[in-house]
């Protein structure tokens, strides 16, 4: 039974403009969004995908909103999230590998959001977080401090919760998925809330392609 992929993009080339103005948001440190990046090659497919991200969340003038194209990748051991401009190029990318995190940035903005949280939103909804796929309902356990809960129907995830054990009561994260293609490890549709912070990224797929085994460069 395949597990879930999912592929997310970062708030920083969305919000960068809006998060700067607020000074908490500019001061942030990955000590504000606790939890721990599992090793690349823990997600066991190769492959990448093609995506539209739509971001909301609430700003002094109200509930905003915003969409852009983007791109993640696994291959070898190494993770690569890409943000792309209107035009198609290269906006940043960060790489994870297991010696560190790569950060290019080609944009006007300064990346106010650390890297290391844009990993974790990305790995806990891509990420495997159980031995093995689930059977029909729901399943618990808990991991780096963070208790995780899986709801599967009809041999898909269909529903992801992190709650940390320690922290804010409000500070939910929860990913809702739904599958619409039979031969791929990627769901065509996401949505991720985050309350720690507010924000919201629905993410429809649009290609994967795979990797072929070895063809690392």
């Amino acid at each position: 039974m395949k597990q879930p992929v999912r592929a997310l993009l970062p708030l920083s080339l969305c919000l960068a403009a809006t998060a700067c103005h607020s000074a908490p948001t500019a001061a942030l440190r990955d000590a504000h969004y606790p939890g721990r990046l599992q090793h690349p090659a823990t997600l066991p497919v190769e492959a990448v995908w093609q995506q539209h991200v739509t971001a909301s969340w609430s700003g002094p003038d109200g509930q905003q909103e915003r969409g852009f194209d983007a791109a993640v990748q696994r291959q070898g051991d190494s993770l690569t999230v890409v943000g792309l401009s209107p035009l198609g190029s290269v906006g940043f990318s960060i790489t994870q590998r297991p010696d560190g995190i790569d950060v290019v940035n080609h944009l006007a903005e300064q990346m106010v959001i650390p890297p290391n949280f844009i990993l974790l939103d990305v790995q806990r909804a891509l990420f495997p977080w159980f031995a093995h796929a689930g059977a029909e309902g729901p399943r618990t356990v808990e991991r780096d401090g963070e208790l995780v809960a899986e709801r599967w129907h009809g041999g898909r995830l269909t529903e992801r919760t992190f709650v940390r054990a320690a922290g804010k009561p409000e500070g939910v994260i929860r990913v809702r998925y739904e599958w619409g293609q039979d031969d791929w490890a990627a769901p065509t549709h996401a949505v991720l809330d985050n309350g720690w912070f507010g924000y919201r990224l629905t993410i429809a797929t649009i290609s994967e392609t795979r990797i072929p085994p070895g063809d690392h460069q």
